[in-house]
């Protein structure tokens, strides 16, 4: 990870150069549309495609994801190396971003990445439950949870959820329907799912620091 840096101002153009600002889409959840350069697009679209193989349906690695919702887990050398390209292309660009939006990150914070994919279907569609993340080697969630679509086709639904507030109250949350090369990002231990995916894909990336 880089060292920390003195902070910019939220606003600053980060990794494309479209031109176009970052959002503060509602308070404490930042968006960010045309993210990355079409070049970096493209790397981290070769190696999501070159792991295709390796998907896992997320209810069988117990995790929250319903219908056909599926993860990768590193499993071999070829894979990590998918996943090593990824993460070079992606971790530098969501740490300054998030630094940006004005999170307090130690200097140099512990990153957890991974994969998500969701196939829409109208009779079961896929779904994620309410939850906030977590890794068994931190002692509690991250500082901030990322998401970043890498690729949304044809979708139906599917909307990232974000309680407003740190509470259980789930009643009124932020959505946002995702867009490819957007990352949304907000504190993580903000209560958020995914709501029911009636059609297409929706391919994503997660990135927590903690």
């Amino acid at each position: 990870m880089t060292s920390e840096s003195e902070k910019s101002p939220p606003g600053r153009p980060l990794t494309s150069s479209s031109g176009e600002s970052p959002e503060s889409f509602a308070e404490g959840v930042f968006v960010r549309r045309g993210f990355l350069s079409p070049f970096a697009m493209l790397k981290v679209l070769g190696a999501l495609e070159r792991l295709s193989a390796s998907w896992t349906p997320s209810e069988d690695l117990g995790l929250l994801g319903r219908g056909q919702t599926g993860q990768i887990r590193v499993s071999g050398i070829a894979a990590q190396t998918q996943m090593d390209e990824i993460r070079q292309v992606i971790a530098p660009a969501a740490l300054q971003w998030v630094r940006n939006c004005g999170f307090q990150l130690p200097a140099a914070p512990f990153l957890q990445l991974f994969p998500v994919r969701m196939v829409g279907d109208a009779q079961a569609p896929a779904y994620q439950e309410p939850h906030v993340d977590s890794n068994t080697s931190q002692p509690g969630p991250p500082i901030c949870t990322n998401v970043f679509y890498v690729r949304t086709k044809g979708i139906a639904g599917g909307d990232l959820a974000v309680a407003r507030g740190h509470g259980p109250d789930l009643s009124d949350p932020v959505a946002l329907h995702p867009t490819a090369n957007t990352i949304v990002s907000f504190a993580g231990d903000r209560v958020h799912w995914v709501e029911p995916l009636f059609a297409g894909e929706r391919l994503s990336v997660v990135i927590n620091f903690y």
